[in-house]
């Protein structure tokens, strides 16, 4: 049965309103599902220290609050929260399970999304808590198929997925090449050129189309790269030399910037980690 605001079973309904103890925090583990455009994070989390992803992220508390904050501010608690991509924030959750869904900015209902959650572009906003969080744990505690997931997420407030593209045709092309081939060095220039832009002009047109520099976009595509050739090789430095990092080292400092936590704490103890 899919869970909707009306068709969940009793027995799941008292399931979604427990808070979890401490018996059930040291039994949680790390799932990850990465779709072309989308990646859904469960994790037991500590604290996450500042960072940046390129992309925008929906962070939810499965069983309890998290704090959250800003360079600029204090940490405030949160059931469930859109952080804007580009945004330096924080969060501690105290070993509890968060589940965090990121969208990518270059994705066709990205801007779509974006409008219908009504988010601050520039820092962390509130959202309705309820309906993510009854989402997000019924993924997490009854395990349905990528099929049922995908349609879960698509079905959540403000979450919109189309098959046509808002941006120009000339930054969507040189995303294109970026993704196609991640590992590839894609200069501003030949970028540029490409697709028959001076590079003054390509930068300025990216960052507005895109909200992000050419450059933390190309990192972010190499991360996400990695991340996904992990789930076929099983080892940090072939997956990162693999994706266009230098070595293991360069791909860790990469991925903390992004996620604020190293890769290994993430991937050493995956309970279920699908590559669609």
């Amino acid at each position: 049965m899919l869970y909707s605001q009306t068709n969940i079973p009793m027995h799941m309904k008292k399931k979604l309103y427990k808070a979890a103890n401490k018996n059930r925090q040291s039994c949680l583990q790390t799932n990850i599902m990465l779709w072309p455009d989308r990646i859904l994070f469960f994790g037991p989390l500590q604290r996450l220290s500042l960072h940046s992803i390129s992309s925008l992220c929906i962070n939810v508390g499965i069983y309890q609050p998290f704090l959250a904050g800003t360079e600029k501010g204090v940490q405030t608690p949160y059931r469930a929260c859109v952080i804007p991509a580009g945004c330096r924030h924080n969060l501690s959750a105290n070993g509890n399970l968060i589940a965090s869904l990121v969208i990518e900015n270059t994705a066709t209902g990205f801007f779509s999304t974006g409008n219908r959650l009504s988010h601050n572009p520039t820092s962390i906003t509130q959202l309705p808590g309820i309906e993510w969080t009854k989402c997000f744990r019924y993924i997490y505690e009854e395990r349905p198929s990528r099929e049922i997931i995908t349609q879960l997420i698509n079905s959540l407030p403000g979450i919109e997925e189309s098959s046509v593209s808002t941006l120009d045709p000339r930054i969507q092309a040189a995303l294109d090449a970026i993704n196609l081939s991640p590992s590839d060095n894609h200069g501003l220039e030949i970028l540029a050129s490409s697709v028959g832009l001076s590079a003054s002009r390509f930068r300025h047109l990216f960052q507005e189309q895109t909200n992000i520099p050419l450059r933390r976009y190309k990192q972010w595509r190499r991360v996400v790269s990695a991340m996904r050739s992990l789930n076929n090789v099983d080892n940090l430095t072939h997956a990162a030399m693999r994706s266009g990092f230098t070595d293991s080292s360069h791909f860790s400092r990469c991925f903390r910037d992004t996620f604020g936590v190293s890769p290994s704490l993430v991937f050493k103890n995956l309970d279920r980690f699908e590559v669609y």
